[in-house]
């Protein structure tokens, strides 16, 4: 049984399907329909989760062509169609190759709509086809189940292999074709955008011709092969937690219906361990009550860093009783955190500006609250700021080398489609590499993954060491805590990592790094100014040149601050940025290149906080510490935008700002030769900083955002 309730968004009715306890969705407690009391109707309980806003279907398919291959249409998913407003669908019951020679007319049929594909029996309800099916940005796409969630018939299952950035299929399985290496199975649903529907005709025409019809059975997985063996680029949309059936294979979602299914799908994969078992079911919990009132993403990102900011508030009175609210704040902080990506998963309201609020929003709370423990410690008599400081610094240093890490094996990890004749019944994988899925990972497995996350200091951890910390009611504490667990992780990783490049153990082949005069994104997140590009254009030096002269003058600098010797750091550090410069040029294609980032930005760092703590006296430190926060907004800025518009900073900053190398070189020098006025030096300094960095990044975001709002208009006008 099902009611249908209209819901209406932008000015149109569209029609939720609300699963009982007798589809496929199973059962549990939700939210009510509106106008239904109790949450029943008929005697039979209705399960929902948020109001018809968050639930609304957006369109993004509206009108799209649909083929069955092969089987039947259940009536769940003939309405869940329905609902998503597609067209009536055709069938296709001629098998193999015979069948997707069908398919190229009806794929010509109307090249303004996008077509979608459907295994014959596939089981799926409203909310497991939002992802796929109205989502912005899904373009040409197949939906995907792991297969440690199919709970039975796993050798009835079509095998895939995506790629390691799990972006794309690389390759999969028929009745007569093999996978190497597969990770991942169909569940029997493909979206093929409009643009791509006359190469697709083209591609199975080519097959319909090429294989003979009595081999390859399955219509749709044969359709699907020649689509990724002829090159069409077909993105992974993994399904959630949903409950699934097809063709023998049956997975059991989530406990509840279909949309606390979608609720707990919801929760960002891949977290830390802490945030994996004790955060999100609190955040999943806040999400449910935010989706049945109406909260956007970017309204709670905001509450999320009003909380923060007020406990760091709380934190600088230096009472007992307000630093144990502030402790339970920056956990609420938290939780309110996860809640933004949630709402923006369940309700497919993405934006490139959501996701910097996001992240940039970590940094400040996290910055604010060293800021405050400093104040207090000063307060106290201690050096809080230079302390606070050094917790500030390893925490970007070890972000900033993750990123760019990550950054150097994205070419390693992307997905590559094997494009080989349709033919060859085996893919392009090695000789020796397995046709069968993995196994699922053991007790041990899974411990070890767990404690590898918790080394790594994730921000859930962090959150927890600090409001441990507060507890103490000593800000020294809580900062030094802070310092060791991240030179811990650092070690770890940075350990890890070099040994990994230097020996080149992690793949990187020649072939995968830029070519000549092509920037990267790693060399968007350098920062580096005139003086650096000026050497840069000269003169070359390999970067372990100028790693070796950074690690010179990190020594130079601390000796300065120790002896107060500003004259040590000065002789060192010019000579060092002219090094630096050198190693830095781009495009940097170097083993060890991903360090740069970091290298420069602990270069800046201990170069600032050495010459503060030369000549400034303790309580006008804070100086320093908002000079280098701003800086560290601005790398984080560059590296939120390259991960979200593909674009870095502006290349008019580093010569305004005069990057990395000329505020070492000009902060030595004053420094040297004024040093009364460095304190006041920082202070303005940090403030053009801050204005500079502010324009560039609201510049960008509105690029973004415009290029965001052409996309969808241009897309949502081509619907019929």
């Amino acid at each position: 049984m099902r009611q249908r309730v209209p819901e209406r968004r932008g000015g149109r009715d569209l029609v939720s399907t609300l699963h009982t306890k007798d589809t496929v969705g199973g059962t549990g407690t939700g939210g009510r329909a509106k106008g239904v009391e109790d949450g029943v109707v008929a005697g039979v309980d209705v399960v929902l989760v948020g109001d018809e806003d968050a639930r609304a279907v957006h369109g993004w398919s509206a009108g799209a062509d649909v083929v069955v291959l092969g089987g039947g249409l259940t009536p769940v998913l003939r309405q869940a169609l329905a609902d998503l407003s597609l067209r009536e669908p055709v069938t296709i019951e001629e098998p193999g190759a015979a069948g997707v020679l069908d398919l190229v007319s009806l794929a010509r049929a109307d090249l303004r709509r996008p077509l979608v594909l459907i295994g014959g029996d596939v089981e799926l309800e409203l909310p497991a086809l939002l992802d796929l099916l109205d989502r912005p940005g899904s373009g040409t796409a197949a939906q995907t189940i792991r297969p440690e969630a199919v709970t039975e018939g796993l050798p009835h299952v079509i095998p895939v292999r995506v790629g390691a950035d799990a972006a794309a299929l690389e390759s999969l399985g028929t009745d007569v074709h093999e996978v190497t290496g597969p990770d991942h199975a169909l569940t029997g649903l493909v979206r093929i955008d409009a643009q791509d529907r006359e190469r697709a005709a083209e591609l199975w025409q080519s097959a319909g011709g090429r294989v003979d019809p009595g081999e390859a059975r399955d219509t749709f997985a044969l359709a699907v092969l020649a689509l990724v063996r002829g090159g069409l680029r077909l993105r992974n949309r993994e399904l959630g937690p949903f409950t699934w059936r097809r063709a023998g294979a049956f997975a059991q979602g989530h406990p509840g219906s279909a949309w606390e299914q979608r609720l707990r799908g919801a929760s960002r994969g891949g977290d830390g361990y802490l945030s994996t078992r004790a955060i999100r079911p609190m955040s999943r919990r806040v999400t449910r009550f935010g989706l049945g009132r109406g909260w956007t993403p970017n309204l709670v990102s905001v509450a999320s860093l009003t909380i923060g900011l007020l406990a760091a508030g709380l934190v600088t009175t230096d009472n007992r009783w307000l630093w144990i609210v502030a402790a339970v704040l920056l956990q609420v902080a938290l939780v309110v955190d996860c809640v933004d990506g949630e709402i923006a998963r369940f309700t497919r309201r993405f934006s490139a500006f959501g996701a910097w609020l996001d992240g940039v929003g970590d940094r400040v709370k996290e910055y604010a609250m060293f800021a405050a423990l400093a104040f207090v410690a000063v307060r106290h008599g201690a050096p809080g700021w230079v302390v606070a400081g050094a917790a500030m610094i390893l925490v970007t240093f070890r972000h900033l080398e993750d990123y760019a890490y990550v950054d150097r094996l994205r070419p390693l990890r992307a997905s590559r489609p094997d494009v080989i004749p349709l033919t060859q019944e085996r893919d392009g994988g090695s000789e020796g590499a397995t046709t069968a899925f993995a196994s699922a990972p053991t007790r041990r497995d899974a411990t070890v993954h767990a404690v590898k996350k918790v080394i790594h200091f994730p921000i859930a951890e962090r959150y927890l060491l600090i409001s441990l910390g507060l507890l103490t009611f000593r800000p020294l504490v809580v900062l030094w805590a802070v310092i060791a667990a991240m030179a811990i992780a650092l070690v770890w990783t940075q350990g890890g990592r070099t040994v990994k490049a230097v020996w080149g153990r992690d793949g990187i082949t020649d072939d995968l790094l830029p070519g000549t005069g092509r920037w990267s994104d790693l060399d968007h997140q350098m920062d580096l100014g005139p003086l650096a590009r000026v050497v840069g254009r000269i003169s070359s030096m390999p970067v372990v040149g100028g790693l070796a002269a950074a690690a010179a003058l990190y020594v130079a600098v601390i000796v300065a601050a120790t002896q107060h010797q500003v004259l040590i750091a000065l002789v060192v550090g010019i000579p060092v940025m002219v090094v630096l410069g050198a190693a830095a040029r781009p495009p940097v294609s170097d083993p060890l290149g991903w360090q740069l980032p970091s290298v420069l930005w602990l270069a800046e760092a201990l170069v600032v906080g050495s010459v503060t703590v030369a000549v400034v006296p303790e309580g006008a430190r804070g100086a320093a510490y908002l000079w280098l926060a701003v800086v560290a907004y601005h790398r984080y800025d560059v590296v939120y935008r390259l991960r979200e518009t593909g674009e870095g900073g502006a290349g008019w900053v580093a010569l305004a700002t005069l990057g990395v190398d000329g505020r070492v070189v000009g902060l030595l020098l004053v420094a040297f030769l004024a040093p009364e006025l460095l304190s006041l030096v920082l202070w303005i300094g940090a403030a053009v900083l801050a204005v500079v960095y502010a324009v560039d990044s609201v510049l960008g975001w509105r690029r973004a955002a415009a290029r965001q709002r052409a996309v969808t208009e241009a897309a949502m006008a081509g619907t019929p």
